[in-house]
């Protein structure tokens, strides 16, 4: 009995370090979002944080230059929700969707997360945030997702655009698809090269 779960254990090891090592290197890429999307840096981590606006203009949402590759890779993100958790804030089921899409604007997918937001929830870091202004005082981001889309040979340009945001108390539900509204936000991106050829696909 101890010889086969010896045995189990030692054929698992392989397994979870070729996992591992099909992320392959990471390798530098180009940000080429506009500063007005920056909403700040982590004051623990100090990755920067990125807002998504509902766009259907590529060069609006959070615009990214991936290298060239001869395998594709996998490129990876943090979504937040976007929202201000000022002191009336009230318990609401927070429903945010964006969509990743190629620099001409043909669409990759969508993603969505849900969670329920309480008055005085906290984000899991301080953001030292760029504006000042009075209406942002209260905004955080807000949970954690993340999101790995893998990439075709060659280079390629992405980028993180906003579809809708949907915020439910009760029976009453407001939707926002407004073109310009900042509804989330992404952080800690990262580009893997692959080590077996991929497609483009979503995870």
């Amino acid at each position: 009995m101890i010889a086969l779960l010896l045995s189990l254990v030692m054929a698992m090891v392989p397994v979870a370090q070729t996992q591992n090592q099909n992320l392959g290197a990471v390798l530098p890429f180009d940000i080429r979002a506009k500063q007005s999307v920056i909403m700040g840096k982590g004051a623990q981590s100090g990755e920067t944080y990125y807002d998504v606006v509902i766009t259907k203009q590529p060069a609006d949402g959070v615009l990214v230059k991936l290298p060239y590759t001869q395998k594709g890779g996998k490129f990876v993100f943090d979504l937040h929700h976007r929202i201000s958790l000022g002191p009336d804030y009230k318990d609401a089921e927070v429903t945010t969707i964006i969509e990743v899409v190629t620099g001409t604007g043909t669409s990759i997918g969508n993603y969505t997360m849900i969670d329920k937001v309480v008055p005085g929830g906290k984000f899991d870091e301080p953001i030292s945030k760029v504006s000042t202004a009075e209406v942002d005082k209260y905004v955080t981001p807000y949970s954690r997702k993340t999101i790995t889309i893998s990439t075709v040979p060659g280079p390629q340009s992405l980028s993180i655009v906003g579809k809708s945001s949907i915020t439910t108390r009760g029976t009453t539900t407001l939707h926002v698809d407004t073109p310009g509204i900042r509804i989330a936000t992404i952080s800690r991106m990262k580009f893997y090269e692959a080590t077996t050829g991929t497609r483009l696909t979503v995870d």
